[in-house]
């Protein structure tokens, strides 16, 4: 297998790092290996919506994803894609490293590993390697692998674990955005929803909060269920909802302090429920439709 860099530079995203034929060999046997792994712990596959956390076992994908970054391309032509220069700075734009292989029918192959400069081996330091009994100092860049995949792409199946480590390095957007800053005032401007201060709610909005405003866009919960009915729930949690009037209509009051418009944005996005054996409530940070 080839080995290619995924940077961040946007004239050449992808550059091929240059291997011994040996190696090659290996680099390939240890993906395969790594692929396999991944395979085996993720039997259960779940649709990423971003807002579910796949646990052991399972993982996420997007069926349709668009290869924009043209891995498959790279795989299939190796010679066309430029050399990585042998330069710390080069492999400090690299945010991921990849190999791939078509399947016997036919089917394309990606493996990606995540990669940051921590896994970079630079001459500027002091690196010490042991060969022949001693330690020498390193004095070539070099780079170490990772010891597992960090995401598949199967055709135009996109298979990974973590949505945060995977957007460090695939351009996810066109799956799930978090809000911008005209989505945020829009949010803070909808029928149901009273904004003190829309600054200093934009202003407060890190990407926690943009995340579920978005979710909460998508699970249309403010149109369907009124301020009365949100704030009568709300307190069977032991969670204090405001009302005001707003617009001719009582609206929910988002709360000023952080703490307490998280947990507010939370509820809205359902991630309270109470269990139906005990009857106790609960908060989750990962859900899915059963």
């Amino acid at each position: 297998m080839n080995l290619f860099a995924l940077t961040q530079g946007p004239n050449r995203r992808i550059l091929r790092i240059p291997l011994s034929r040996h190696i090659q060999d290996e680099v390939g046997t240890l993906f395969r290996r790594q692929e396999a792994d991944f395979t085996a712990a993720t039997g259960e596959e779940h649709a990423f919506d971003g807002a579910y956390t796949p646990d052991e076992g399972e993982c996420l994908v997007i069926a349709d994803y668009a290869d924009v970054d043209n891995l498959h391309a790279a795989v299939e032509h190796p010679l066309g894609i430029p050399e990585i220069p042998p330069d710390p700075a080069a492999f400090d734009t690299v945010r991921a490293l990849f190999a791939g292989y078509r399947t016997d029918d036919g089917e394309r192959v990606v493996l990606i590993q995540s990669f940051n400069r921590r896994r970079i081996i630079s001459p500027t330091g002091f690196t010490l390697l042991h060969s022949a009994d001693t330690y020498r100092r390193v004095d070539e860049v070099g780079l170490t692998l990772d010891d597992r995949l960090a995401a598949m792409l199967v055709g135009t199946s996109l298979r990974f674990l973590s949505f945060h480590a995977i957007r460090q390095v695939l351009d996810l957007s066109a799956y799930f955005a978090e809000a911008t800053v005209p989505e945020l005032r829009a949010f803070a401007r909808t029928d149901g929803i009273h904004v003190a201060d829309e600054e200093a709610f934009v202003a407060m909005a890190d990407t926690w909060v943009r995340k579920k405003v978005t979710l909460i866009g998508r699970n249309g919960i403010l149109a369907a269920v009124s301020s009365a009915e949100i704030q009568r729930a709300a307190g069977e949690f032991g969670i204090e909802v405001r009302t005001v009037q707003a617009n001719g209509r009582d609206a929910v009051a988002l709360p000023g302090a952080k703490a307490e418009l998280k947990a507010l944005l939370k509820f809205l996005d359902e991630d309270y429920y109470r269990s139906p054996l005990q009857g106790r409530n609960y908060v989750t940070n990962s859900k899915r439709p059963v």
